[in-house]
């Protein structure tokens, strides 16, 4: 067995309101029409409990990815979702893609299933090598855990080649848990929800809390075949989504997919200039990116995270990557945002070695 994937708590978010906080991607639009009046509507509620279970969502949810609502399970964030899948799942050897987000690796780790990394190298650019997919499945692998698209690298695995990574999963009988957090960022995109459906194996996760800009109401939930979907309900905790939530949740799903559309067009936008912007900065290397983040390289860092520090007295939070498993000194990511806070930042980066 390789060194596991080491516990990382580390994340970005919470900083005071005078600081522009790229350490977050979260929809540079804002919540969506009538989902603040939802909100307000919800707070005569607070005095009630909600549903065990969120069958109102799970509902609208189900139409929205046309699946049936048996496959979806609705959760307080993606991260919720997470714990559940170690805690039920219980994989045996599981691998996970890295770097990606911590919190896969912290929860398989806190169930004793400390993950073995599938590491994703710089010289191919942070993308997926499937050789590398083969060998974890060679080994064993009972569950592989992969961003679609994945954070930090902005690295998409193409629905060509997830389909065949599925498909060899199956055939091993081994998990494919594929987090999709910030698919709708992605022109087009393209999910793998309705693949879920017809391979038993496949899981996916979503995230409400990004693409809707309600990272402080936390909304997520999983879309995987029946059995599965039936095992992880019969373990969550109950009341896992509350009130308020579920009411913008509904809300922001009213018009999701002209909302989702205006985004994506604002996103491309906005990465391409904010891409072209840091490429000039002096000692700043810039990686491609689908999503709505820019992973990037600095360099002259006499100390680490002296970057972050340079864009922070700028009044700028970045996110600093050096104690993402994968990833190491130098390497920061910075989530899309308008076109005047991006301005800032390419401002502010291209004082890096002046």
């Amino acid at each position: 067995m390789t060194n596991p994937v080491p516990i990382d708590r580390a994340h970005g978010g919470d900083y005071p309101s005078d600081i522009i906080d790229c350490s977050v991607s979260i929809n540079p639009l804002g919540p969506p029409p009538g989902a603040i009046d939802a909100y307000r509507a919800a707070l005569t509620r607070i005095t009630s409990y909600p549903p065990p279970k969120s069958a109102a969502l799970e509902h609208r949810l189900a139409t929205w990815f046309g699946v049936k609502p048996r496959n979806v399970l609705a959760a307080n964030g993606t991260t919720q979702l997470i714990y559940l899948l170690a805690r039920v799942l219980e994989p045996a050897r599981p691998f996970v893609v890295v770097p990606t987000f911590s919190e896969i690796a912290n929860a398989l780790a806190g169930e004793g299933l400390p993950p073995e990394p599938i590491f994703l190298a710089p010289e191919r650019q942070y993308r997926l090598d499937s050789r590398h997919i083969d060998g974890a499945l060679a080994e064993h692998a009972g569950a592989i855990f992969l961003g679609r698209p994945n954070s930090p690298t902005g690295t998409m695995v193409t629905m060509l080649e997830i389909g065949e990574i599925a498909a060899r999963c199956e055939r091993r009988g081994c998990w494919c848990v594929l987090d999709e957090a910030f698919i709708d960022f992605v022109e087009p995109p393209d999910s793998a929800v309705q693949m879920a459906i017809q391979n038993p194996r496949v899981i996916v996760l979503r995230s409400l809390t990004k693409s809707f800009a309600i990272p402080g109401l936390r909304l997520g939930c999983v879309v995987a075949a029946d059995e599965v979907v039936d095992a992880l309900r019969d373990a969550i905790e109950p009341w896992s989504v509350n009130v308020v939530a579920e009411s913008v949740g509904l809300a922001c799903l009213e018009h999701a997919d002209e909302y989702l559309t205006r985004t994506r067009a604002l996103i491309a936008t906005e990465r391409a200039y904010l891409a072209e912007g840091l490429a000039r900065a002096a000692g700043v290397r810039v990686f491609s990116s689908v999503a709505n983040f820019l992973m990037l390289e600095v360099d002259a860092e006499t100390t680490p995270g002296q970057f972050g520090a340079h864009m922070l007295r700028h009044g700028i939070a970045v996110r600093d990557l050096r104690t993402m498993p994968g990833c190491k000194v130098g390497l920061y990511r910075v989530g899309v945002r308008n076109r005047q806070d991006n301005e800032r930042l390419v401002h502010d980066a291209g004082k890096w070695r002046n």
